[in-house]
């Protein structure tokens, strides 16, 4: 940074304190700020200047391939020291992942009355405000003016007790995963603190690590020190009535004190994302529940993978689930329980008389066998399998199919159960499944993680660039925005039809539609089919080879308007890319409630989908977006064009929906709505009279004995659509 940046920077940070002074002062309490800068480096991106936003290219860069470069990613670590004379030292200091490049420290003067000492906790008199105002400030205009992004940032854990909110508006506002941090010396010299809490919050692969404690247990959010949520955030998107919900339940399970346990095969994937947002919810709450995981078994996970493909009828109908696959699960299932001692005193798995849980909850039938042990150790404490997935009840009662011997292997395990909780859709509900054991949950979404809290406009165009350069890496076009529109669908390769359908539906409305017939081809929307979720590297590799020559031998014309990408780990990017686009897309068949359909529409993003059980749930048809059901696929493909083609076309429709979308978002899919549920099933399931479930909402009966009224405006889900 040369010395007019430097000079800048500081009349910058005098003005924003001296702004704050105002906004904060009182006759007792007042700001005077002085700014110390130390040894300021060279912060940009190698471009030279500022950073650009990636949203300004000119033609003859597109035409030419050429991307801006990425601003540099940085850490930042944060102190606070208080000083003599009511003063207080904010230091941070720039770590490139490295090495230590930059660093500063910013003194803030306290004034208050000659007698008064200096108190640790700033929280009153709108201190914590100004304090926070000053980091977030600052950190914003160092981002701004030397080209660079902030990932991550190492908090020391005093500074929480002035700022209680800074983590939370780090990640909120500059998008910044914030990471509270203990001294673990005695050195005070604040430039000495922040340099260590930047080394320690250095992220490989800018994804922090998961957490596996003792026993096998998830440490939520790096055991709890990415606090990046305060209950206070939950309660702005949600409710009044949920909120009063959340809050009334809590306090009746730090009553009863009860030890809660989850167990879930694996720490990623679909089910792991609901449980990290559900653990998160549940400690803002003050509620204690544990999840466990095994250790990871490459082995398990590809014979899991091959269960639900065989259950929801993916699989060759009458392919023989082998017997070695049955006893390599059932005896794993036997060790984990014994070698992360679940079972032992103390565990989770254990008697309720030596220390085991009140209340067990086993995802899915991976580890089916723990409903079982669970069983045999205590059987009258209360076991729930939770159901996520499809199972076709005609297969699972079909003889000689390969689902009718994966169930009569799994049903001994599980039928010993006390609560079946499914997702509301009969494709899900094999009927064996009692009415009086079963109740109905919905998927989950927390509206504040990565792929879904608001981005500013900067965030946005930096993961479009960030996406765009993965793009080129793998060899595929890149998206044009903003200059051209672009039409969005997330799904796993491994759903070909899903894949082939888009690119059939988007090929007929470039080639055939109204609104594209009016453009220049440089003008008309591009298609964005995003790979996502797929643990088998082969299906992925699969399944890419596959659409790239769909592409060259039958879209010849359109095989650079349609960009096949699959995902990185970033769920910023997932967010950003669903953000811009102008319409999402799912045409997969299968009935899953998918996600990131209720995550688009969150965004005001209109989605055009087939008519499963799943998407019937969540699409209200011709309001919020489109459900396709034709008697043929040619039939389907027409009505997807068709849509697309009123959804550019008409501008006011288009808005109108995707307000529409943002409004009629229920409750029940977030994760507070989830927390809710499963902090009704805790509380009432611990008490001496037991509800009666008999296949109904969880949410509901959350809602009656709470005492909430319904009312007919409420914004809840369909009740009446593919359920029991």
């Amino acid at each position: 940074m040369d010395v007019q940046n430097a000079t800048n920077l500081l009349q910058a940070l005098r003005q924003e304190s001296q702004l704050l002074s105002k906004q904060v002062s009182t006759p007792r309490h007042s700001i005077i700020a002085k700014s110390v800068l130390h040894g300021l480096h060279v912060l940009n991106s190698g471009a030279g200047g500022k950073a650009s936003n990636g949203s300004h290219r000119t033609d003859q860069q597109e035409d030419d391939n050429m991307l801006a470069a990425v601003p540099s990613q940085l850490w930042v670590g944060l102190a606070i020291r208080p000083c003599q004379n009511h003063a207080v030292e904010i230091g941070l200091v720039c770590h490139d992942g490295t090495a230590t490049i930059d660093f500063m420290v910013h003194m803030l003067h306290l004034s208050h009355a000659e007698n008064e000492e200096f108190p640790l906790d700033l929280s009153i008199h709108g201190k914590a405000q100004a304090l926070e105002g000053c980091v977030v400030n600052t950190l914003r205009t160092i981002a701004r003016d030397n080209a660079c992004r902030f990932v991550a940032a190492g908090i020391a854990s005093d500074i929480i007790q002035a700022c209680p909110s800074l983590p939370s508006r780090l990640w909120m506002e500059l998008d910044i995963l914030p990471i509270v941090l203990d001294r673990n010396f005695d050195r005070q010299d604040v430039d000495e603190i922040i340099d260590s809490m930047a080394r320690k919050c250095v992220l490989p692969n800018l994804q922090p690590r998961l957490q596996i404690g003792a026993l096998g247990e998830v440490g939520v959010d790096l055991g709890g020190r990415c606090a990046f949520v305060l209950p206070e955030n939950y309660a702005r998107i949600v409710g009044d009535r949920t909120t009063r919900m959340a809050i009334g339940y809590s306090q009746c399970l730090r009553r009863k004190q009860r030890r809660l346990a989850f167990f879930t095969a694996s720490s990623q994937g679909e089910v792991a994302r609901m449980r990290h947002a559900l653990m998160r919810a549940l400690n803002c709450l003050e509620v204690h529940c544990s999840w466990f995981v095994p250790p990871p078994k490459p082995e398990a996970a590809r014979i899991h993978e091959r269960i639900w493909q065989i259950l929801s009828g993916e699989a060759d109908l009458h392919e023989a689930f082998p017997e070695m696959y049955k006893e390599t699960i059932d005896a794993w299932t036997v060790s984990i329980a014994k070698s992360q001692k679940w079972t032992a005193d103390g565990g989770p798995l254990a008697p309720r008389n030596r220390g085991g849980a009140a209340i067990i909850v086993i995802d899915d039938f991976s580890m089916s066998g723990l409903v079982t042990i669970a069983k045999e150790l205590d059987p009258t404490r209360t076991v729930i399998l939770r159901s996520h997935h499809a199972l076709r009840d005609d297969l699972i009662t079909a003889h000689g199919t390969g689902a009718a011997q994966v169930w009569q292997w799994i049903w001994p395990h599980i039928k010993s159960a006390d609560l079946f909780i499914s997702e509301p859709m009969h494709t899900h509900i094999p009927r064996i499944i009692s009415r009086q054991k079963l109740g109905l949950m919905v998927s989950s979404t927390d509206w504040l993680d990565g792929q879904n809290k608001r981005l500013s406009d900067e965030a946005i165009a930096f993961y479009h660039l960030d996406f765009a350069h993965h793009c080129q890496r793998q060899g595929a076009p890149h998206l044009a925005y903003p200059r051209r529109d672009y039409i969005i669908q997330i799904a796993d390769f491994k759903s070909k039809t899903a894949m082939d359908d888009a690119i059939a539906a988007f090929a007929l409305f470039r080639r055939q539609s109204r609104y594209c017939s009016r453009l220049d081809v440089s003008q008309t929307p591009q298609l964005l089919l995003c790979g996502y979720g797929s643990s088998d590297g082969t299906s992925l590799s699969q399944g890419l080879s596959h659409l790239r020559v769909s592409l060259t031998d039958e879209y010849a014309d359109l095989k650079d308007d349609i960009s096949i990408s699959s995902l990185g780990s970033s769920d910023q990017i997932i967010n950003a890319l669903l953000t811009r686009a102008h319409v999402s897309l799912d045409l997969s068949q299968s009935n899953d409630f998918n996600v990131f359909v209720s995550q688009s529409l969150h965004k005001g993003v209109p989605c055009i989908a087939r008519n499963s059980a799943g998407n019937a749930l969540q699409i209200q048809h011709a309001r919020t977006g489109f459900l396709v059901q034709g008697l043929d696929k040619q039939t389907e493909i027409r009505a997807v064009a068709q849509y697309l083609d009123t959804l550019f076309s008409d501008e006011e429709r288009y808005y109108n929906m995707g307000f529409c979308a943002r409004m009629q978002l229920s409750d029940e899919i977030s994760s507070v709505g989830n927390a809710v549920c499963w902090m009704y099933l805790f509380d009432r399931l611990t008490s001496d009279h037991k509800p009666k479930f008999d296949g109904g909402w969880v949410w509901d009966m959350a809602l009656e004995h709470a005492g909430e009224r319904r009312h007919a405006d409420d914004v809840e889900l369909p009740r009446n659509i593919a359920t029991l």
